[in-house]
């Protein structure tokens, strides 16, 4: 593809400087990633005069191919050190990152003042980068992947490459945010996580309900900073478990405002049953749980400003129940739940499931209805069997 225009920063930067703001350029460090001291000496020193130090750092071409894998989330030693060397004369540090994949920065984002991703910009991004920088835009980006602290983190980590022509995708559902926001663990910046030159807040979180499994959340947003700026409004759906089955939260919506000093806006989104839906290997299909679970509105999924508590009736299908289903799903189901109960609660020799420590019920909650044959729960293979029938007539 040949470029109908082609930019690079340092020709947009000096164009946008005025004849009062002074520049100069170093390059720093080879392209190869291979150190070069002489290019480092060159740039620290003339940082060593500056007010600010610009630092365009990032991937060496061969890291940006798609044609084999990278080993590691880090930066090239030699900018790295370059950074470091640069944060030693000089007090304002911002670094602007050129990367096509993300990359670490927990060893090197203290030596900065400011970080900005950049990603790769295009033909365009050279003068896209100095209206930022300059402050004649305010970004407004969102990240749409969290950076984690180390590559060892990553949730297919253990997984990849795999062996013998096989990968795993191991992680299943819980790719990138899910994974680190549902075992709550540390990260450099997570998903949605942006900055800009302004602030915002959240208030008046309202959810309508209007119809079965059919809400509309509207939250307003303020622009409480000196700045124009567009905030990234981002909508999850959680779910509070003792043992995660799903991830914790997942992304549902998101609404860009563009916003002026003091101004306000109502952000508007619709959640659906399918929202809320998991699939169910057993059903072939998506299913809605009744239950409790809770609206969260953020400027990232980490930086949750409000909440609501929400409830849904399911869509009022019911599994149907066998001898083989486990004593736990019997329990759980609004028809064969209380027809166990009230078999238990008739044969006066059965355990008494109140009475049994909750740690022993969930212990064996697991084990097929037709295994307690016995004196246990006072349950023959007939009775068995006429439950089962009771509770798939009264399901149908």
């Amino acid at each position: 593809m040949t470029p109908t225009r082609l930019d690079n920063v340092w020709d947009a930067l000096r164009q946008a400087a005025g004849p009062d703001l002074k520049l100069t350029f170093s390059p720093g460090f080879p392209l190869t990633g291979a150190p070069d001291p002489g290019l480092t000496d060159e740039a620290v020193a003339h940082a060593a005069q500056a007010d600010v130090a610009l630092l365009f750092l990032g991937l060496p071409e061969e890291s940006e191919t798609e044609g084999r894998d990278r080993t590691d989330i880090e930066l090239p030693r030699c900018q790295v050190e370059l950074l470091r060397s640069v944060a030693a004369v000089c007090r304002k540090v911002a670094v602007v990152l050129a990367n096509g994949a993300v990359v670490s920065v927990a060893d090197w984002q203290d030596d900065a003042q400011a970080v900005l991703e950049a990603w790769l910009g295009g033909q365009a991004g050279g003068a896209a980068l100095a209206d930022l920088l300059y402050g004649a835009c305010s970004p407004s980006g969102k990240l749409t992947e969290s950076i984690p602290l180390r590559l060892q983190d990553v949730p297919s980590y253990l997984y990849f490459p795999g062996q013998d022509r096989h990968t795993v995708h191991g992680e299943g559902r819980y790719v990138g945010y899910r994974h680190y926001d549902t075992l709550d663990l540390p990260v450099a910046y997570p998903f949605g996580h942006g900055l800009s030159y302004t602030t915002f807040s959240y208030s008046d979180l309202e959810v309508e309900q209007t119809g079965d499994n059919s809400w509309t959340v509207r939250t307003t947003v303020t622009n409480t900073g000196p700045r124009h700026g567009e905030e990234v409004v981002q909508l999850y759906v959680a779910f509070d478990e003792p043992h995660p089955t799903r991830p914790r939260h997942e992304l549902r919506g998101f609404a860009k405002l563009a916003l002026e000093p003091g101004a306000s806006a109502r952000a508007e989104f619709r959640l659906v049953g399918r929202d809320l839906a998991w699939y169910s290997t057993q059903r072939g299909g998506w299913r809605i749980d009744p239950g409790t679970f809770t609206v969260e509105v953020g400027a990232s999924s980490r930086d949750i400003r409000l909440r609501a508590e929400l409830s849904t009736l399911g869509e009022g299908i019911a599994d149907e129940l066998t001898a083989a289903s486990s004593l736990g799903e019997w329990l759980d189901h609004p028809v064969g739940g209380k027809l166990l109960r009230d078999r238990l609660t008739a044969h006066p020799g059965a355990v008494k499931l109140d009475d049994v420590d909750p740690h022993v019920l969930s212990a064996v909650s697991q084990i097929p209805l037709g295994k307690f044959v016995g004196p246990i729960l006072g349950l023959t293979s007939e009775t068995v069997t006429a439950l089962t029938a009771a509770a798939q007539k009264e399901t149908a």
